[in-house]
């Protein structure tokens, strides 16, 4: 019996607004095909605000942390924001609720091992000024928090990337319901996944 590795994950992906408005929507999904995950979903919506606040919850903890990230990255520039971590995530789930409000959203769900961390990897830092050459927006981005700020809105992170496997989770439940989440077989998993395959047949 041949052996397969089953181990896999699923992440969701957005297309964000700025993306489809520049047409590289293809050329995005190639990145992720060329990583060797398996899209098993994919969907275009216009999301009201109701949908964007479930995906980015007015949530203690995602303040927290993602305010954190971005108060840090301005003291490493040596600028004073001139507000706590947890104001800096207010006024960012803010910018995003605007931003994706009634603007065309490409969901997809990837499958495959260690989807997640490979999606964020594939996406690169949500600084695109910092991300690495190779990633979405070390490639298609000359974005920064710098330039978002003095427009007064989101930054262009290009793409979405769920954060861990949890994250995940929750997040494809937001937006496809379970049947919309397809579970089929690529000949390219054997080669990926199983030991057993592609020998030449010698003539005996």
């Amino acid at each position: 019996m041949k052996k397969r590795y089953d181990n896999t994950e699923k992440t969701l992906i957005a297309v964000k607004p700025e993306s489809i408005q520049r047409q590289i929507v293809g050329e995005l999904i190639c990145k992720f095909e060329k990583r060797g995950l398996k899209m098993v979903a994919c969907k275009m919506v216009a999301p009201t605000e109701k949908e964007v606040s479930r995906h980015y919850p007015d949530d203690q903890e995602w303040y927290v942390s993602s305010g954190t990230k971005t108060w840090e990255n301005y003291k490493s520039k040596g600028i004073d924001p001139g507000m706590t971590p947890v104001e800096l995530a207010k006024r960012t789930r803010k910018r995003l609720l605007d931003h994706l409000t009634d603007r065309p959203l490409l969901l997809m769900v990837w499958e495959g091992p260690h989807a997640v961390a490979l999606g964020r990897k594939t996406a690169g830092s949500t600084n695109p000024l910092v991300a690495d050459i190779g990633s979405i927006r070390g490639d298609y981005s000359t974005e920064s928090y710098e330039i978002a700020d003095d427009l007064e809105r989101a930054i262009h992170t290009l793409v979405h990337a769920s954060g861990s496997i949890e994250e995940a989770e929750e997040e494809i439940a937001i937006w496809f319901k379970p049947d919309e989440v397809l579970d089929y077989d690529l000949i390219t998993e054997d080669v990926f996944y199983s030991h057993d395959w592609g020998r030449v047949k010698r003539h005996k």
